[in-house]
């Protein structure tokens, strides 16, 4: 899950998908990186060619996840975020389908 400065959260389902949704010019907007067990990433660049690679930066945290996805949900959308669940896969699955299957609102709401 990638946040955005905006309050967008975006799912990746694999590697390719996080090479194309953080192009290097866009690695300074991301304010926040989870895997899919809602632990913490950093993105770095890595080599000439400047791919984006994660890395691990401490244990799950589904809380600091959630606010996240709560504030996006408010922020883009007319739905109600989805509620927690457990383990974190599940919930950070649970969360990737409502994100993609919620239409998001054209303006931003403050």
């Amino acid at each position: 899950m990638l946040v955005d400065d905006d309050g967008w959260v975006m799912p990746c389902a694999d590697d390719d998908e996080l090479q194309e949704l953080t192009e290097p010019d866009f690695i300074d907007d991301i304010v926040a990186v989870f895997d899919s067990s809602a632990r913490p990433l950093e993105l770095h660049l890595v080599g000439e060619g400047r791919v984006i690679a994660l890395r691990p930066t401490g244990d799950s945290r589904p809380h600091e996840l959630a606010r996240h996805v709560r504030a996006y949900f408010r922020r883009w959308t007319d739905q109600e975020a989805p509620g927690p669940a457990q383990p974190a896969l599940a919930y950070v699955a649970k969360i990737a389908a409502a994100i993609d299957s919620t239409p998001v609102r054209p303006r931003r709401r403050s």
